[in-house]
């Protein structure tokens, strides 16, 4: 089969990639496992301390799933190849951020440049905040919960159709008759 020359480069490409990049990529995975080693040592100890006493594959399924749980909050470097750097650097570092409520994303502005637009729910904010915390010297569970509430990427609200109507008193119907009902047996009562 005849060579043909592609329309676009591979991007796998050794004339493609970004050197610099990955190497910038590489250095901030470092630092990442860096801030959480301290919490990943802790969580494995103490999930260790709770599997010790249990049978061979059970403990086995246990630890492995600790960690994959550690695995799931460390920067990936193939699923985040993509990872705006500057981004996920904002939020580790703590970097004055305003919440657009209008465009529903945080904003990092910056001197001389343009406006950094963060999307709560995407991996460099998730990251970022998983950075932020173990730089505090979180436990590893505190940090997966808000990992696991910061995953959630919040799609735009839709306004309703029509106003809700709001009645004062209680909302529930059995109440209402059962208040009628009453007042019907204390009205019969005094007769």
């Amino acid at each position: 089969m005849p060579d043909v020359p592609a329309s676009m480069p591979d991007p796998r490409s050794p004339m493609s990639i970004d050197v610099d990049q990955l190497v910038e990529l590489a250095a901030e995975i470092e630092r990442h496992r860096h801030l959480l080693r301290s919490a990943a040592e802790g969580y494995r100890w103490r999930v260790a301390q709770r599997v010790e006493y249990l049978d061979p594959p059970d403990r086995d399924m246990r630890l492995a799933h600790a960690e994959r749980l550690i695995e799931a909050l460390m920067i990936d470097p193939v699923r985040h190849n993509d990872l705006d750097l500057d981004a996920y650097r904002a939020v580790r570092d703590g970097a004055p951020i305003e919440f657009d409520a209008e465009r529903r994303t945080y904003v990092l502005h910056r001197p001389g440049r343009d406006p950094l637009p963060i999307r709560p729910g995407l991996p460099e904010h998730r990251l970022g905040v998983i950075a932020r915390l173990a730089g505090l010297g979180l436990r590893l569970e505190q940090i997966q919960v808000v990992a696991l509430t910061t995953v959630q990427a919040v799609a735009p609200p839709q306004p309703p159709a029509t106003t809700p109507q709001v009645n004062r008193g209680t909302t529930k119907s059995s109440r209402r008759l059962g208040q009628t009902s009453q007042q019907e047996r204390k009205h019969h009562a005094e007769n």
